[in-house]
């Protein structure tokens, strides 16, 4: 049985939700709502109590009455899981810009700023991260911002994350079927590009989190794992790792011709490793490419002999990755050490062909109509 806590509200004047997901661990709970009193004074709060003890209960209370008009408090008489209590949460937000932060996590002054300015000047921006760091329980530093400019990840980070209400209206919440780790937030990063949305982390903004608790056997979380594995791969694909040599002679402008490719892929879950010489990396890092995508990693190979560091890159790739496929950065010239090496054409045709079956609007809308 659900109970709400506080009188449903017509039209929400905040323009920000914050969806906080609670079970027990009232310590961290409460240094989390602190935090973010502090820090999101303009948000109003939807804390889902998702069956907790009578000590935290008590203490979601004291908060919306504190809150008031900021707060919303819902009640679940038993734990239905965390993705449940999250999709909860952003059924009920109003706003145009929801954010779900986990009760264990604290915010810190400044976070919230750089978050809604990216969000509002890159309306294809649907799941926003911040910079997310561990906290083993120190104060010291909380406060310290991130350097780097934001950049796409593969998927969105339960411990702090932005989703815009134009996204939810159109997919809807995240997969019940799945656990809430990797592979269900990669579904719905993935349901999010079928349907032209992007996910980005902008590290000017840091939130301190910790580890959440496991629950259930070793034996149930396993088979939990492989279920969520064996959906996340029927509906997507095998996630493939591509390793592309871009050999001597190659520029900047070649390299922004193929891009486009590369970086479809990874937004597809492909992960790409860019073997190039010491010039192309850093005309690419000037124009941006080296930060662009946390799927695609760019490495500098040496000045002396680069085709030996390219074919030394390359095996140790494979000895990481046993099914990567290595691709010729320019059709028709070789890639030390891999004879084996498909011409770049047929990664595109790969990734076009991948867009065309999985990544359309009619996909996009039967997944999501049977995910949550």
């Amino acid at each position: 049985m659900d109970r709400d806590r506080k009188p449903e509200r017509a039209v929400n004047s905040h323009s920000i939700d914050i969806i906080v997901p609670v079970w027990n661990r009232p310590v961290e709970t409460r240094d989390c709502l602190v935090t973010l009193m502090e820090h999101a004074p303009g948000a109003r709060l939807i804390l889902v109590d998702n069956g907790s003890d009578r000590e935290t209960e008590r203490l979601l209370q004291e908060f919306a009455e504190i809150l008031d008009d900021r707060a919303l408090l819902l009640r679940n008489d038993v734990n239905q899981g965390y993705v449940r209590a999250v999709n909860r949460g952003l059924a009920r937000a109003e706003a145009d810009i929801s954010i779900v932060v986990r009760n264990t996590s604290r915010v810190t002054a400044g976070w919230l700023e750089p978050l809604l300015a990216f969000a509002e000047s890159h309306p294809d921006a649907g799941i926003i991260t911040p910079r997310l760091v561990p906290d083993n329980g120190g104060r010291s530093g909380a406060d310290s911002k991130g350097a780097g400019v934001p950049f796409e990840v593969s998927h969105g980070n339960l411990a702090a994350m932005l989703v815009k209400k134009q996204l939810f209206d159109r997919i809807g919440g995240l997969s019940e079927e799945m656990d809430g780790g990797g592979w269900c937030l990669k579904d719905y990063s993935r349901r999010a590009f079928a349907s032209g949305f992007l996910t980005w982390t902008v590290p000017a903004c840091t939130v301190w989190y910790r580890d959440e608790v496991l629950l259930g056997s070793e034996v149930r979380r396993a088979e939990t794992l492989q279920r969520s594995i064996a959906l996340y791969l029927q509906r997507w694909g095998e996630e493939r790792v591509y390793c592309i040599n871009f050999p001597e002679g190659v520029d900047l402008d070649i390299v922004e011709q193929k891009f486009s490719v590369v970086l479809a892929g990874a937004r597809q879950g492909s992960q790409f490793h860019l073997l190039v010489r010491a010039q192309l990396y850093r005309d690419m890092q000037q124009a941006g490419y080296v930060e662009r995508h946390d799927d695609i990693r760019v490495h500098r190979l040496p000045r002396i002999m680069p085709e030996r560091g390219a074919a030394k890159a390359l095996a140790a790739l494979r000895a990481e990755h046993s099914a990567l496929v290595a691709v010729t950065g320019v059709d028709g010239l070789p890639f030390p050490g891999a004879a084996d090496a498909i011409p770049f054409s047929d990664l595109e045709h790969r990734v076009n062909s991948t867009a065309a079956e999985l990544y359309t609007a009619d996909k996009a809308d039967a997944i999501c109509t049977n995910s949550w």
